[in-house]
């Protein structure tokens, strides 16, 4: 789809990065949030990187949603639809099978899975699909610490011995391990009543970045540098129920899904520490990990009318309820530390479980919405369409910080004490949009259009509690927000857009559009005055246009060929304090993320051979140059506490790349068999960053910042997958 990027950065982030016609503020890498596109499985809002098979179709709306789905996006809406059970089709069992070998990895990888459909009464039918995915994985990380707070994580490298005792080696450590599991009852009674249960789960057992630390610590194209071992285990779990109803003039849906997300994970946390320079540089085998634990609940209800009567006057209304718990907890240890501590600092008594820091969030959230939208037939051939979104939002979030090492080593207090400053935010937010669009169909194959589309993005508030009177007059260190630094406002953006949709010729068809987006309010990744935690503000505006093209050519009865491309110039028109903090980005930097020319091209060729019908097909995808972060490496940020002096901005522009496939298919009655090459040419290209280059001794050279001997880490480059072979097996029953 031209203007849809899907980032990729491996199994270890539970859902692919997911970007629309440039609208993004926030840096490439983790913390990344792809919150201006909205995702369904059939009916229901879910956030999870979907194992695609056994689904009807993927639908795809690029733009401001808000009046015709329940979600209200900026961005656009991806929906994926699955197959439903079906008695008229009888019983039958589909079993599936992928063997794949990475030029990295040292082990094959597999898919297998199976679909069963199953006639339970003449009006029920059940739909099952179990699936498995093991990929080894093809990052090797060749600096995990043996025994945290023993081992030196900066052993001497040219002492094999040194090096030997302190670290060790873990083989394609960015695997994964992943089983889904989807249930499907279909229940058709009468003809005006179409029922759908659906159960759907699928667990994760993720293992490290896909990142490499080339220039910050002189690893190897696929090598971390990071000293313990990242494992991220995650499961998506949905139950839900959705009906359609014909009243006679209008059908009705009625939907109804519970989901749950849980997640657990470990990080190397070690550069942060170190860079903060309280102290803990002066530990000489000083290192510290990160653990997090996430329990999400959501449940959703929508009832969409969808009139069916003959009338110049069609029309959609709907009401959306959305409601979202959510606890977490993030843990920070530094092994060793206390004793070092006691040793060096006055500590008075040792902190056994090695609990530095802690956090703990419990976050509400509800959005209702009414929408609709009212179609009138001007004539044969022309339609206008208005829209409406009424919505609502409120959150609140209790959350707060804590140190326990600190209360421990150096207050006595109690080995096990866990004393965290609770406070509690709270916001409301209203508001409404509109929709117009004009269509008109001047032949049988041929139509352009006009939309003008308004989109938000809700509002809300940050975790971190407001400061107190007494913490505002503190002169130590304080983690707290200030008041203007709680509330989170929506951002909204006013889309204009005309396109063409036809066949130019009987084996020639084209989409193509132009738009322009007005971005307003944006919200930003920023940090607080106070303790410089993550927080999201408000600021600046930014605007995007562009034009996007998709067409497909029949050549011949053997012959086809299909080419999507988009322009996209999305930047500040606004200075945007803070942006990248501290620093200010300037009006006309370029946001970052977006390729401003990026797109595909297939060819296939189609024959019989031997009874066997042949597909043949050599495609790429391809890539123009991306900024890293707001500003980038060619629109310097300011110091503004500076005299507005230039700030060493440590942005970059990540490399453009093409990367290649090629497959042959195989059908014959029951049987499918596939093999592929994917990245074919076996291109080295680069996703993202995790930090900047500030980070870095050099910006272009390396290696990380020296902190009393301690190399940091911090920046690396999320990389693309290298070249995979394999082959695919599906057979029917």
């Amino acid at each position: 789809m031209p203007g849809l990027t899907v980032i990729d950065r491996g199994p270890r982030d539970e859902a692919p990065d997911i970007l629309v016609r440039g609208l993004n503020t926030t840096g490439l890498g983790p913390g990344f949030s792809s919150d201006t596109v909205a995702t369904y499985f059939g009916e229901i809002p879910l956030q999870v990187d979907v194992n695609p098979v056994d689904l009807e179709r993927v639908e795809v709306l690029i733009g401001p949603q808000g009046t015709l789905y329940g979600q209200g996006t900026m961005g656009g809406a991806i929906r994926y639809i699955p197959k439903v059970a079906s008695v008229s089709d009888g019983f039958g069992v589909s079993v599936r099978g992928t063997s794949f070998s990475g030029s990295e990895s040292a082990d094959l990888g597999y898919n297998y899975g199976a679909t069963f459909n199953i006639p339970l009464l003449d009006t029920l039918a059940l739909r099952l699909n179990v699936d498995k995915r093991d990929d080894p994985g093809f990052i090797d990380y060749n600096y995990v610490v043996r025994e945290a707070g023993v081992s030196n994580p900066e052993p001497d490298r040219n002492s094999i011995q040194d090096v030997g005792a302190n670290l060790r080696r873990v083989k394609d450590a960015n695997g994964e391990d992943t089983t889904s599991i989807r249930a499907n009852l279909h229940w058709t009674p009468t003809e005006w009543l179409d029922a759908n249960l659906w159960y759907y789960e699928q667990e994760t057992e993720a293992e490290g970045r896909q990142i490499a630390n080339q220039l910050s610590f002189g690893t190897g194209k696929y090598e971390s540098g990071l000293r313990y071992l990242e494992p991220n285990d995650y499961t998506n779990e949905m139950i839900s129920l959705d009906a359609k109803i014909d009243l006679g003039f209008a059908e009705a849906t009625v939907v109804y899904g519970e989901t749950e997300y849980d997640e657990l994970g470990q990080r190397d946390q070690t550069d942060l520490l170190l860079n903060f320079e309280y102290g803990y540089e002066l530990f000489p085998t000083f290192s510290a990990f990160t653990r997090e634990a996430v329990v999400q609940d959501t449940e959703t209800t929508e009832i969409r009318l969808v009139s069916t009567y003959d009338s110049k006057f069609s029309w959609v209304l709907g009401y959306f309820e959305n409601k979202l718990q959510s606890d977490s907890i993030s843990e920070e240890f530094t092994p060793g530390f206390d004793q070092f501590a006691i040793d060096n600092f006055g500590g008075v008594q040792l902190r056994p479980d090695s609990l530095e820091y802690i956090q703990l969030t419990d976050q509400f959230e509800k959005e209702t919405a009414f929408y609709g939208e009212l179609t009138y037939q001007i004539t044969d051939d022309l339609l206008a369409t208005i829209g409406y979104r009424d919505y609502e939002f409120e959150t609140d979030i209790e959350g707060g910080f804590g140190l326990p090492l600190f209360d421990t080593v150096f207050l006595g207090e109690p080995q096990d004490v866990r004393n965290v400053d609770l406070g509690i935010n709270e916001g409301t937010d209203a508001g409404d949009l509109y929709k117009f669009n004009l269509a008109w169909n001047f032949s049988d194959d041929d139509l352009v259009y006009f939309t003008y589309s308004q989109g938000y993005r809700n509002g809300g508030v940050n975790s971190v509690p407001e400061c107190t009177p007494e913490q505002i007059a503190s002169a130590s260190q304080q983690l707290c927000a200030l008041s203007d630094e709680v509330f989170i406002d929506p951002d909204e953006i006013d889309n204009y857009e005309i396109g063409y949709k036809g066949l130019l010729t009987d084996n020639l068809s084209v989409a193509a559009s132009v738009y322009y987006i007005d971005w307003q309010d944006l919200q930003v990744s920023t940090v607080t005055d106070n303790g410089s935690l993550p927080i999201t503000g408000n600021g600046s505006e930014a605007e995007s246009k562009g034009v996007e093209f998709q067409g497909r050519w029949l050549i011949n009865t053997n012959w086809s060929a299909s080419l999507t491309y988009a322009y996209t110039d999305a930047k500040l028109t606004a200075r945007a304090p803070g942006l990248v903090g501290p620093f200010d980005a300037l009006s006309g930097a370029r946001l970052p993320g977006h390729a401003k020319r990026q797109g595909a091209f297939n060819v296939n060729y189609d024959t019989t051979l031997s009874g066997w019908d042949v597909t043949l097909n050599y495609g790429f995808v391809f890539s123009s140059d991306v900024l890293n972060m707001p500003g980038g490496a060619r629109d310097p940020l300011v110091d503004a506490d500076n005299g507005d002096a230039p700030a060493d901005r440590g942005g970059e522009a990540i490399p453009k790349y093409d990367v290649h496939h090629v497959s042959a298919t195989f059908r014959q009655d029951n049987w499918m068999v596939q093999a592929y090459i994917d990245n074919l040419w076996d291109e080295y290209y680069i996703t993202g960053t995790r930090t900047s280059r500030r980070f870095l001794q050099n910006e272009a050279t390396g290696p990380g910042n020296d902190i009393a001997g301690f190399t940091l880490r911090s920046y690396g480059q999320f990389v693309g997958t290298p070249r995979s072979v394999g082959i695919r097996v599906v057979y029917d029953f």
